[in-house]
């Protein structure tokens, strides 16, 4: 059973990757969603064994965005179901017939019996728990793209925090115990992965033997004094054929509101092989981003190609 809100947790390190929704900027169910998708994190499994016993888990994401006061998220209820498994074991006598040696050299039919344990388990519903979460984040700044995301589980009487996301490590308070109140104290900054939609395609030409490619930087004042490398892939369309890769560049600025790239199909890094296709020069980039600095982290986020261009 899944619940679908908003606040935030942690305490362990594993988060799974559900949908949820923003306490601080109104509920936007297909956006939450989509957002979810773009998350990968391991949770322990979803039904454990203690013995005989195993418990159903139950689960609700939380999650934060920037804001400059302290953050309460809903209070919630979770329920987990307990399932003891009994087993009993029945002595079940098994015949069969075998040939054995009979009298002048023939063979005669002879039965055979033994005595096996054959052990038959089931399960029975056993004890269950319900316990009402709920999540406050003390205040701290983020950046506009940044979001602390959190994961609570109920497992038999045990609930646990994980943390999905977050943009800072936090020290996790709790009190009560079937009215359960996590607190999160922010402590040392830590670096999240850039905004994947914070550079965006401006404008992809040619002229006179050049190609230009100019991109825009959503967030180039927030990383001012910090740069962003931009990697380029030229590629000719070819039709009935895959297309062929004409090389690539690496583009390193300083962080800006927006960035311009000009060079020619020389001055990139070709593959060992060229393509000898005669038919029209059409070129489009596949393309994609990295921030160098301190503010996130130089993951590599790719973006989708251009739109093909005529090279004349």
């Amino acid at each position: 059973m899944k619940k679908i809100l908003i606040a935030a947790v942690l305490l362990g390190f594993a988060g799974a990757a559900k949908a949820e929704i923003n306490f601080d900027q109104g509920v936007d169910v297909k956006a939450a969603i989509e957002r979810a998708a773009e998350v990968s994190a391991d949770l322990p499994v979803a039904d454990r064994y203690l013995g005989h016993s195993r418990y159903t888990r139950d689960c609700v994401r939380f999650g934060f965005g920037p804001s400059d006061a302290a953050q309460t998220s809903e209070r919630v209820w979770l329920h987990s179901q307990e399932y003891i498994q009994d087993c009993h074991t029945q002595y079940v006598q098994q015949c069969h017939t075998v040939m054995v040696p009979g009298p002048n050299g023939t063979q005669v039919p002879q039965t055979q019996c033994v005595t096996r344990p054959v052990t038959n388990c089931y399960e029975r519903p056993g004890q269950s728990w319900r316990e009402a979460v709920q999540v406050k984040v003390e205040a701290r700044k983020l950046f506009p793209w940044e979001r602390d995301s959190f994961e609570v589980c109920l497992e038999g009487p045990w609930s646990r925090l994980y943390v999905n996301q977050a943009a800072y490590k936090y020290s996790v308070s709790k009190t009560g115990n079937y009215d359960t109140l996590y607190t999160l104290t922010p402590g040392k900054k830590v670096a999240t992965d850039p905004d994947k939609d914070g550079l965006a395609a401006v404008e992809f030409s040619y002229e006179k033997g050049k190609y230009t490619f100019t991109v825009s930087d959503k967030w180039g004042g927030e990383y001012a004094g910090e740069k962003v490398a931009i990697k380029v892939d030229l590629y000719r369309q070819v039709s009935f054929w895959p297309d062929s890769y004409k090389g690539g560049k690496e583009f390193v600025f300083d962080a800006a509101r927006g960035y311009t790239m000009t060079f020619t199909e020389k001055e990139l890094e070709k593959p060992e092989a060229d393509d000898s296709y005669r038919g029209p020069k059409k070129f489009y980039l596949k393309w994609g981003f990295k921030r160098l600095g301190d503010i996130s982290t130089d993951k590599f986020i790719k973006k989708d190609k251009t739109e093909a261009i005529e090279a004349k």
